[in-house]
């Protein structure tokens, strides 16, 4: 097992999954969904987001939101 992974949510604001509108394999691919690493994640969304950022060791899972509010990441643990 790889504890590296991330997975990638929609997510409404009382915590449930999001199934409306874009979803975070429209973006990450599906790495998304079976598990993508912290640097893959950090390129796709300097690619998306093409001004100068800061993305920090210590806020991986708020990452994704800077594509979509509504996005998270949490890591994988299967």
């Amino acid at each position: 097992m790889n504890n590296n992974l991330w997975v990638i949510e929609a997510r409404k604001t009382d915590g449930t999954l999001d199934l409306s509108g874009r979803q975070p394999e429209q973006v990450f691919g599906m790495k998304a969904i079976t598990g993508i690493a912290d640097d893959e994640m950090a390129k796709k969304i300097y690619y998306f987001i093409p001004y100068d950022i800061a993305l920090r060791g210590d806020q991986i899972a708020q990452w994704p939101s800077l594509i979509d509010d509504r996005w998270v990441a949490r890591r994988k643990t299967w």
